[in-house]
């Protein structure tokens, strides 16, 4: 069974990828990190270091416009703004993978 994306990849694919309902999550995704799907495959295979960069500075730009400073929030603030992140997500017509777990950094 393929392993199901993170649910981060999701939520940077909706609110930094400006997600589309007639669209692939992956694409989106792709747009949020600003890369194509050709160098998506090519980071994976050559530099994952790079892929995971991207990643995490996509992961900080969206919580930095829903205002929140990852370095100084709280936990709580963190959990609080992880949920309304996923709201919006579903709101938006988004289905998360059931079951994923919140990151570390939450």
């Amino acid at each position: 069974m393929p392993q199901q994306p993170p649910v981060e990849m999701y939520l940077c694919a909706f609110h930094l990828g400006k997600w589309e309902a007639d669209e692939s999550v992956v694409d989106a995704y792709h747009r949020a990190l600003d890369i194509t799907a050709a160098q998506h495959h090519r980071m994976l295979r050559d530099d994952y270091g790079a892929l995971q960069e991207k990643h995490a500075d996509a992961i900080f730009k969206m919580y930095e416009a829903a205002g929140v400073d990852l370095m100084t929030a709280t936990e709580g603030e963190k959990e609080s703004l992880w949920i309304r992140l996923i709201d919006e997500a579903r709101k938006g017509g988004m289905r998360l993978p059931a079951g994923m777990p919140r990151p570390d950094y939450c």
